[in-house]
């Protein structure tokens, strides 16, 4: 168990801590919401009841469609809709069965609802388990802008269940490599050093995700409102946040995982750049993205748009751009500001790599 403001259960002792709450959110006559997609109502919620023996419990079941274009006003106003067709009230609780999309659309709307009404988040990707899920940041989608509309609240603990990953397809597994590798780059270096055996099963992946969660912590516990040193956690996201709000806007299939990778990699070359960071790393990098990602063919031609787009970056001030670099791993350096024109060599640098 992870301790902050708010606990952390990971495997078997999260289901047995999973029932003993809601044995106890029952007794209390509180009501129990579970926010789930059709994926996780279908793979995800029979193993919980099964696990956790859930099934003489009275939950109601909120359902939204899954995938980024749901993540929207639209979307969390039906889930207002139905807590108050329900009669929730704010003793009530929200749990959020499901991946990043789920914990930051299900987070934000229980911080609104009656002014606030207690969350808990059960991820069921393993980006959502390293990162999503933990830190208390919540969102939505807004005008093709990612995370735009938002609010900072920590949910009352958050399960982790890593054999839910089991169903996950390779590809979901695979975009979260770049989440796991960020840590490596910003606060734990020795993570760099399995970057090229990475092995695309669920075993594997179990490993990563307490050291990913303890970096996390690390880092939030001391910033939980991104006033300073939490703005590290945001290297390769301006990019990549910029070419997946770019991509959403064009309909463009693209998970967050996969947009932040190639940001890391635009990312690095500023740090070689005007940081000193030594080359090498970025080309072992390089390497690793070569082997895991695919290369994004739609950046090329499309750069102003997406240089467009990293002006709505939250951590800009003053019209400035304002970056997470890197001197050396385990050294970020954050708020450094570069003109359009250093970042349009970034871009340009990446799609010189495109065959």
């Amino acid at each position: 168990m992870f301790k902050n403001d708010h606990s952390i259960f990971i495997g078997k002792e999260a289901y047995e801590k999973l029932h003993q709450l809601l044995v106890s959110y029952i007794d209390d006559g509180r009501q129990v919401f579970f926010l789930v997609d059709e994926n996780t109502y279908k793979l995800c919620l029979p193993i919980l009841i099964n696990q956790c023996n859930l099934g003489g419990f009275n939950v109601i079941i909120i359902e939204v469609p899954s995938g980024e274009k749901y993540k929207s006003l639209e979307t969390v106003t039906g889930i207002w809709e139905q807590l108050t067709i329900a009669g929730a009230d704010r003793k009530s609780i929200l749990f959020n069965l499901g991946g990043g999309i789920i914990c930051d659309m299900g987070g934000f709307a229980a911080s609104c609802y009656n002014r606030g009404i207690d969350t808990i988040h059960i991820p069921t990707t393993l980006l959502s388990m390293v990162d999503a899920s933990v830190g208390g940041k919540t969102g939505i989608d807004f005008k093709a802008y990612k995370n735009h509309i938002g609010t900072f609240y920590q949910p009352k603990a958050i399960f982790i269940f890593p054999e839910l990953l089991e169903g996950l397809p390779e590809r979901q597994l695979k975009a979260a490599l770049a989440e796991v590798i960020k840590y490596g780059f910003i606060t734990d270096p020795e993570m760099l050093e399995t970057m090229s055996s990475f092995i695309s099963n669920p075993a594997f992946f179990e490993q990563l995700i307490e050291p990913c969660i303890k970096s996390k912590l690390e880092v939030t516990t001391d910033d939980p409102l991104e006033g300073g040193r939490r703005k590290i956690l945001n290297f390769g996201h301006t990019i990549g946040h910029a070419i997946e709000s770019f991509a959403l806007s064009k309909k463009i299939d693209l998970l967050h995982g996969e947009a932040v990778a190639a940001g890391l990699l635009c990312e690095l070359w500023l740090s070689v750049k005007f940081k000193d960071l030594d080359i090498s790393i970025l080309n072992n990098y390089f390497e690793f993205y070569t082997k895991y990602f695919d290369f994004l063919p739609f950046v090329k031609g499309n750069e102003d748009e997406v240089l467009h787009r990293m002006a709505f970056d939250k951590k800009n001030s003053a019209g400035q751009l304002l970056f997470v670099l890197i001197s050396e791993p385990g050294k970020p350096i954050w708020d450094v500001p570069l003109t359009e024109e250093q970042v349009m060599e970034s871009l340009t640098y990446y799609n010189s790599l495109i065959l």
